[in-house]
């Protein structure tokens, strides 16, 4: 074949990472002067490329030679480094420039093209199956040109659901077994686009009905597979967004879950050789399970891991419908796909704060009376009932459950809220939010975010 053949470059649809406002593309390749050129004569060849902006087919970078090794026939192979600035989607054009022994006769021949490349941000998608996507009803969220998505079948590709799908995927370790549905990903891919003002691409490795244990550094095929997506997408990426732990709400696995996921993140970060962010949800809820108390627990540790481990972060799902006993609604993974990318703006663009209000401390001076602190307020509590039981709260001490017999929180003094128990509590004491399988309908939210507070789990009364 005469003029460019590209043996080395991105795929069509790909998301390159930007850093700094600019991405390395590489590129290499084979070229051949055509035949009828040589019979007139050649006296020089160059093999050269350009990026094009694709929506008004304006010039990014004019047309620049590339670094050649030439041989007597005027064939050879070149290698080239693009330094293409953050934005897309692009269009790179090779072509061979031959000088003609004749006078003045220059010809640009044909080469090999990269089509709808963006420079942007990437993401891996992990967890289970509210991350994989199970939300079953309708929602509006089509695709968008500027959200790309790497399939299970290893190539790009315009994003849309569903993400984790299987078409010619071979037997990946997140292979699902069931139909996928409405994720909350593109979503937020769309509205995080919106922000940067950068293109998006998207990873899938989640699996529906995983464990945590299924993503273990040393064991886990999850892992392994997420490692082997990442390599072979670039190696650099601007965060993880986990949604996993219903598999992990039983009494066995619950009060490990902290340990397991520091040391997935652990490993990660230190595979990768940097600090990757991890944006992350708490459990939603479960619709007739019985294992309350597991449930606390995993939520807990989400909210400690937040707490304890740099870069990483996470949103409430309390207020979220369903679409079946388990998983989010179609509707609600859109609503989670829009906060997930404004909260993930904050930490990576310097956007306004997005944060769930977190519990900071709760307080009894009298031992009647509750003073609970939340940090990360934006105003007051909106509050959909007067009780305490309907916005959530459970309290114990040494004698056993403590009826809550008031509730109250002022817009004046926006990040408390307090609390009345029926007796004075004895021992030691402790409180709870949202903290159930099934937890409150209605609980408490911040009334300019609408984000409900984090889950916690028997969080200590503190008494003089």
């Amino acid at each position: 074949m005469h003029g460019i053949t590209l043996l080395t470059a991105p795929s069509d649809w790909e998301i390159v990472q930007q850093e700094a406002g600019f991405g390395a593309v590489r590129l290499g390749g084979t070229f051949q002067v055509h035949h009828a050129a040589v019979k007139v004569g050649v006296e020089k060849v160059t093999p050269v490329v350009r990026v094009m902006r694709e929506e008004d087919n304006a010039t990014v970078i004019p047309w620049t030679p590339m670094d050649a090794k030439v041989g007597p026939d005027f064939s050879g192979t070149f290698d080239c480094t693009l330094s293409i600035p953050a934005g897309g989607l692009y269009r790179i054009e090779t072509s061979l420039e031959t000088k003609s022994t004749q006078p003045n006769l220059t010809w640009l021949f044909r080469g090999d093209c990269v089509l709808h490349l963006g420079v942007g941000d990437l993401f891996i998608i992990a967890g289970q199956s509210n991350s994989a996507g199970y939300g079953r009803d309708y929602a509006m969220d089509p695709p968008d040109l500027r959200v790309h998505l790497y399939r299970n079948r290893g190539v790009w590709d315009l994003a849309c659901h569903p993400m984790n799908e299987s078409t010619a995927a071979g037997s990946l370790p997140n292979e699902e077994m069931g139909i996928p549905g409405v994720s909350p990903y593109l979503s937020f891919g769309k509205n995080f686009c919106a922000l940067s003002h950068r293109p998006v691409g998207l990873i899938e490795t989640a699996l529906g009905g995983s464990t945590i244990s299924r993503w273990h550094p040393e064991t886990g095929k999850l892992y392994a597979n997420m490692l082997d997506k990442i390599r072979k997408t670039g190696g650099k990426y601007a965060g993880v967004l986990w949604y996993q732990g219903c598999s992990d709400g039983d009494p066995a696995s619950a009060p490990g879950y902290l340990e397991s996921f520091t040391r997935m993140v652990t490993a990660l970060r230190r595979e990768l050789g940097y600090e990757i962010p991890f944006f992350t949800f708490q459990l939603n809820r479960f619709v007739g399970c019985t294992e309350d108390d597991a449930w606390g627990t995993v939520r807990e540790a989400q909210r400690a891991a937040a707490e304890t481990l740099p870069r990483v972060s996470v949103l409430s799902t309390t207020n979220c419908a369903m679409s079946d006993g388990i998983h989010n609604s179609a509707h609600a993974n859109v609503m989670l796909g829009e906060k997930l990318a404004r909260h993930a703006a904050h930490y990576l663009l310097g956007t306004p704060p997005f944060e769930a209000p977190a519990i900071r401390s709760v307080t009894s001076e009298d031992g009647v009376t509750l003073c609970l602190t939340f940090a990360n307020m934006a105003l007051g509590f909106v509050c959909a009932s007067s009780t305490a039981a309907e916005n959530g709260f459970s309290a114990w001490d040494g004698e056993g459950p403590v009826e809550l017999s008031g509730f109250r929180a002022n817009r004046e003094d926006k990040n408390h809220i307090y609390l009345t128990c029926a007796r004075p509590l004895s021992g030691n004491a402790c409180l709870s939010f949202a903290w159930e399988a099934d937890p409150t309908r209605c609980p408490p939210v911040d009334e300019v975010t609408f984000l409900p507070p984090l889950s916690f789990y028997r969080f200590p009364i503190t008494r003089p």
